[in-house]
């Protein structure tokens, strides 16, 4: 360990290092922990942070694809593919056949289909279910069926990058207008369309994006602006009803003061006058639009609420 007649020489050839020796151990803890060096708490606190952060983020992820929007979709899309493939399959399958590879195929992506459906609405039941049963078939097997998950999607992928390549090399030989070429090829616009919708969604929003998203933001301003205003009109109006009420009498005020000062009309017996906290006195309507408008006084410009 350097001495301090050492620490004062390199601080003094460079002003810039921070000797650390010559403070208290907690002093260095605490500044290698700002630092970001070592295991302080603060470091310590903004990697769990971040941690949680992407747990969240992939949890939304994983609810999003459970909710009952993406169910439906997902079997608006599927079951009739796999309803199709399973009348022509059963009505068409020949063994020797120049298309025997697109039969195969047709087979096997429907197999698919159908493991997805069933895997959606497996993990769909287990995200809704309350039940102490479902609880502990999700803590049990949800890993298990994340991991299935995966494996189906890269399934789906490599499934479609094969049915493509079938649907088109072999159309010379097996475009015949049969039923099973034709499912083969609609199977293989579905995937696109799977793939490309969102694509093609985000385009078709473009312009109302540019174009009518800023006129609806500022609509929406307006009518939370006139919401906050009725609201804020409430209790104003609250804080109004405390203020004092008197009824006028010819000897209350001098007769140079029995006026009201925002209409200039002189005061007449038995009309309702509002005193204010700073003793300034108007008629009970004139100072009541007065006070929704401007929380002032009148005459003295002081605060009214603030010391109701």
């Amino acid at each position: 360990m350097p001495s301090n007649e050492e620490n004062v020489a390199l601080h003094a050839s460079n002003p810039n290092i921070i000797s650390t020796s010559a403070l208290p151990s907690p002093s260095r803890a605490r500044l290698l922990a700002t630092a970001g060096f070592g295991n302080g708490p603060t470091a310590s606190n903004e990697a769990h942070t971040g941690r949680l952060n992407v747990f969240h983020r992939v949890q939304e992820a994983c609810e999003a694809r459970n909710s009952p929007l993406y169910i439906g979709a997902i079997s608006l899309v599927n079951l009739p593919q796999i309803i199709a493939a399973a009348v022509i399959l059963a009505s068409s399958w020949q063994n020797e056949t120049l298309c025997f590879r697109i039969q195969v195929w047709v087979l096997l992506h429907t197999i698919h289909l159908a493991l997805t459906l069933l895997l959606a609405w497996i993990l769909y039941y287990l995200d809704i279910a309350r039940s102490i049963n479902a609880i502990r078939l999700r803590e049990q097997y949800m890993t298990i069926l994340s991991r299935v998950k995966f494996g189906l999607d890269l399934a789906g992928t490599s499934s479609f990058l094969v049915g493509n390549k079938l649907v088109f090399s072999d159309s010379a030989r097996c475009n015949d207008g049969s039923a099973m070429y034709q499912l083969a090829l609609w199977m293989v616009i579905i995937s696109y369309a799977k793939l490309f919708l969102p694509c093609l969604l985000l385009l078709a929003l473009l312009p109302f994006l540019y174009f009518c998203l800023p006129c609806v933001i500022r609509l929406l301003s307006r009518l939370q602006d006139l919401m906050r205003r009725e609201v804020l009109t409430q209790e104003v109006g609250t804080l109004i009803d405390q203020l004092e009420t008197k009824t006028y009498t010819s000897n209350m005020f001098p007769p140079e003061d029995a006026c009201c000062c925002i209409c200039l009309d002189t005061y007449k017996a038995s009309q309702s006058l509002r005193v204010l906290p700073c003793a300034h006195h108007f008629h009970k309507e004139c100072v009541g639009k007065w006070l929704l408008v401007n929380s002032t006084c009148p005459t003295c410009r002081k605060s009214m609420f603030a010391q109701v």
